[in-house]
């Protein structure tokens, strides 16, 4: 994928949205909770990252759809400009999807994965065990899939036809964030593409270390405080004038 201006923008705005979840929103939680316990921690930091991609990205290029799956509510971005769709959760989420082979349904992003990016294909494929065993068949059906698409995204598929779809992983430390990436990868979970958003959210220092011309910056700073001529009034610094002016300005009210 090319990132291009507009495509880098919204991974940052991503980026951001996380970053606040797992780091300000927390912490100010856990700050304020007179709870005795926090079981809910986990599920509150999506809460929060999802609120923030609501408040950060929502707008007429983007998206912000929500979809139900049994009693949570999931959340995805639509880059509808660039025809990209963005699914963010912890790497350690990622992982546990990836790894689960004896479901009885499909996991959305395993849904997403073979029907959005069914014609990618990653450079690297995790081998067989043994040479020449058979590669595993999918374990679900296109018309499996399909289905679960349209649950999701209220849409066939055809209506997707050109997006892809690119994993947002992230991971944390007490309420750091240590790492942000976004993934494309193919139906399998092997890895097409990968983009650090963590150096996008790094902030920009050449302003601040940028080298001024002294001469110039004392001739600036005296151009604003120096009188120019014929400001009179209160702000002149001539006393005399000052004084002049007052008399002939109390003259004039006595004469009107």
């Amino acid at each position: 994928m090319e990132i291009n201006e507009h495509v880098k923008r919204t991974l940052t705005l991503i980026g951001k949205a996380v970053k606040k979840g797992v780091t300000e929103d927390m912490r100010f939680h856990m700050d304020s909770s007179n709870n005795f316990t926090n079981n809910a921690v986990p599920f509150l930091r999506g809460d929060y990252i999802n609120t923030n991609l609501n408040n950060m990205l929502a707008d007429e290029d983007r998206e912000v759809k929500t979809f139900p799956r049994c009693y949570w509510i999931g959340v995805l971005v639509i880059d509808k400009k660039n025809r990209l769709i963005f699914s963010i959760c912890s790497q350690k989420t990622l992982d546990r999807i990836s790894k689960n082979k004896i479901r009885k349904r499909p996991h959305y992003t395993q849904t997403l994965l073979n029907t959005v990016n069914r014609g990618e294909k990653a450079p690297k494929k995790q081998m067989p065990l043994f040479d020449g065993c058979p590669s595993p068949k999918p374990p679900f059906s296109k018309e499996a899939y399909e289905q679960d698409f349209l649950s999701i995204m209220e849409a066939p598929v055809s209506y997707y036809d050109g997006y892809r779809l690119w994993m947002v992983a992230y991971e944390t430390d007490h309420f750091n964030l240590t790492a942000i990436k976004a993934v494309l990868m193919d139906g399998e979970f092997n890895v097409v593409q990968k983009v650090s958003i963590l150096e996008m959210l790094k902030p920009n220092f050449g302003d601040l270390t940028s080298v001024k011309d002294p001469a110039k910056e004392k001739n600036d700073v005296r151009n604003l405080i120096s009188v120019k001529p014929g400001l009179v009034g209160s702000q002149s610094s001539e006393p005399e004038k000052r004084t002049a002016i007052l008399l002939k300005s109390a003259k004039g009210s006595k004469e009107a």
